[in-house]
């Protein structure tokens, strides 16, 4: 595909250089968000992405706890998530 290329969605018609750089500016300000702490998921998505399992062992265990709670509600920094996640866990001793 080249950058004359047009691509057409539902709302609107845009050239292939100018999906590419919409894109890249939202990726970018996502990298930007996790990088920095902000971007926040909701408690299902973090047992989807991260397994339930894990996420509520390490809401008991005291290494994670939500950034906002609502009715019924919690939200997880995904940078904390990712953190968690990265770190090897050796169950059979107990840690």
């Amino acid at each position: 595909m080249d950058d004359k290329s047009v691509l057409q969605f539902a709302d609107q018609t845009v050239t292939f250089e100018q999906f590419v750089d919409m894109l890249a500016t939202k990726v970018a300000l996502r990298i930007h968000q996790v990088e920095k702490g902000q971007l926040e998921i909701s408690q299902a998505q973090a047992y989807k992405l991260f397994g339930r399992g894990d996420v509520e062992r390490w809401v008991r265990s005291g290494n994670l706890e939500p950034v906002r709670i609502s009715p019924g509600k919690k939200r997880y920094r995904l940078i904390d998530l990712q953190k968690l996640a990265s770190i090897q866990q050796n169950y059979l001793l107990g840690k």
